[in-house]
């Protein structure tokens, strides 16, 4: 697997370039950080209580930790609106896939809260004259980053750890992998 940077940037080029985060998306949110500043205390009040109203999202958090989870979205919120999107930005999301498996965070959780944000922001930005027309297109690139790094980022720290745990080289699993797929794909089809 190599560094988490090795992971970052072999993930970032197999997004398709269509739907990749581009630096006109960078500028276009940052040139509007100051309106989206303002939605920072709704969006981490709104997702937290998401989270916390849904009982397998509620599980995954610990008694009192609220907090500082909520501080880690006003950091996370506050530096995707200001950049820049370099290295250590990307980084970071890859970095929360794997900090996911460690909290048992799902991916669908992940994705689902993906689209909460992405609902905020519609309505947000509705009502805000002032916001670029084309700022939710550049959100929905950014969103859809994030959430490839993210995920490809948990999958890949899962099956290396299932690699260290078992002693398994990659290969051995991926054989193991494919001829239980190809089991689990006739049963499902009925053959």
């Amino acid at each position: 697997m190599g560094t988490l940077n090795e992971l970052t940037n072999s993930i970032l080029v197999q997004i398709p370039p269509a739907a990749r985060f581009t630096p006109e998306d960078a500028q276009r949110i940052i040139d509007n950080q100051a309106a989206l500043l303002t939605f920072e205390d709704a969006i981490v009040a709104g997702f937290y209580e998401a989270l916390y109203s849904h009982g397998p999202t509620k599980a995954i958090f610990v008694e009192g930790e609220r907090p500082d989870r909520e501080e880690t979205l006003r950091k996370w919120w506050r530096r995707t609106v200001s950049g820049p999107f370099d290295a250590d930005y990307w980084g970071w999301q890859a970095l929360v896939g794997l900090i996911h498996v460690k909290r048992k965070v799902k991916n669908v959780m992940m994705i689902g809260m993906w689209g909460w944000i992405l609902t905020f922001l519609r309505e947000a930005v509705t009502n805000e004259a002032s916001v670029d027309d084309e700022l939710l297109v550049s959100f929905e690139r950014l969103a859809a980053t994030v959430k490839a790094l993210t995920a490809e980022s948990y999958l890949e720290h899962y099956i290396k750890a299932l690699q260290n745990a078992t002693g398994f080289e990659a290969k051995l699993l991926e054989r193991m992998v494919a001829t239980e797929v190809d089991d689990l794909v006739q049963s499902v089809r009925g053959s």
